[in-house]
C-alpha cells in the first residue's frame, strides 16, 4: 500500500465510545460499582487498555468497509 491511512474523526469518536463503554463494564466485573476512586482508576485503566488493543481492529473494518464500497462503485 503506497497511500497513508488517515484517521478520521468517527473512527476515533467510535474507539472513544466503545472503549469508555466496555472500560465501565470490565471496571464493574471486577468491582461493585460506587463512586469511588478505587472504580475510577478501574474505569480509566479499563478505558485506556480497550483503546490499545481496539485501534487495530477499528481501522481495519474501516479498511474493508471502504474496499467493498470501492469494489461495488466500480463493479
Amino acid at each position: 500500500m503506497d497511500e497513508d491511512l488517515p484517521v478520521e474523526p468517527v473512527d476515533v469518536l467510535i474507539l472513544v465510545v466503545v472503549s469508555v463503554v466496555g472500560g465501565v463494564g470490565l471496571a464493574s466485573l471486577t468491582l461493585a460499582p460506587a463512586p469511588t476512586p478505587n472504580f475510577a482508576v478501574a474505569v480509566l485503566s479499563g478505558t485506556v487498555l480497550l483503546a490499545f488493543f481496539l485501534f487495530i481492529p477499528v481501522m481495519g473494518v474501516r479498511l474493508l468497509l471502504e474496499e467493498r464500497k470501492e469494489t461495488d462503485q466500480n463493479a
